[in-house]
């Protein structure tokens, strides 16, 4: 996750791809390189926010119908981080795959990415209850996205154009880095 290191002991990660939208993708990808994938998910959802535009910041949250107005590009960086600290498990890409494998069906899908639990279904405490690590969360199971008062934010994110576009696992102009992924994750 870390270019090598220069003679002075720093580290100086690869510079992300631009934000069409401002964000700075840095403290997420930095997250995600230290393991820590409790902070990653909160800075996620702060990125997530952020993205939707100033009103989402000021409410602190993000209406469905901000959705559609996301770059596709920056929601498409998010995923690739989230794919390359969990060899493909978690991001939005594979949550996507999940809910299509499971027709679409909420209850099933969140049973499937183990948010439910019980006999009941019961919707998994946040944050203790959730599994913040690669082995054993199941494939979709982080970034968290908020479905309490219902699916229509997350139906919003996982029907966005962003994952229609051919180069799904890439992002233009973002090179070649080792680990077969771009070098900004590095």
């Amino acid at each position: 996750w870390r270019a090598a290191q220069p003679a002075d002991d720093t580290h100086r990660p690869h510079p992300l791809p631009p934000s069409q939208a401002g964000i700075d993708w840095g403290p997420l990808r930095d997250a995600l390189a230290s393991g820590d994938l409790l902070a990653a998910d909160d800075v996620h959802r702060k990125k997530l926010i952020e993205l939707a535009g100033p009103a989402a910041v000021e409410r602190g949250w993000v209406y469905f119908s901000e959705v559609k107005s996301m770059p596709a590009t920056d929601l498409r960086v998010m995923d690739a981080l989230w794919r390359a600290a969990s060899g493909g498990k978690f991001g939005f890409s594979a949550q996507r795959e999940v809910w299509r494998s499971t027709s679409k069906r909420w209850g099933r899908f969140f049973k499937a990415i183990d948010w439910v639990q019980g006999p009941d279904n019961a919707y998994r405490k946040w944050p203790g209850e959730f599994t913040y690590a690669v082995d054993p969360a199941p494939k979709g199971h982080l970034p968290l996205t908020n479905a309490l008062r219902g699916t229509q934010l997350f139906e919003a994110i996982l029907d966005h154009p962003a994952w229609d576009e051919p180069a799904q696992g890439a992002v233009a102009g973002s090179g070649g880095g080792g680990r077969g992924g771009p070098a900004w994750l590095t």
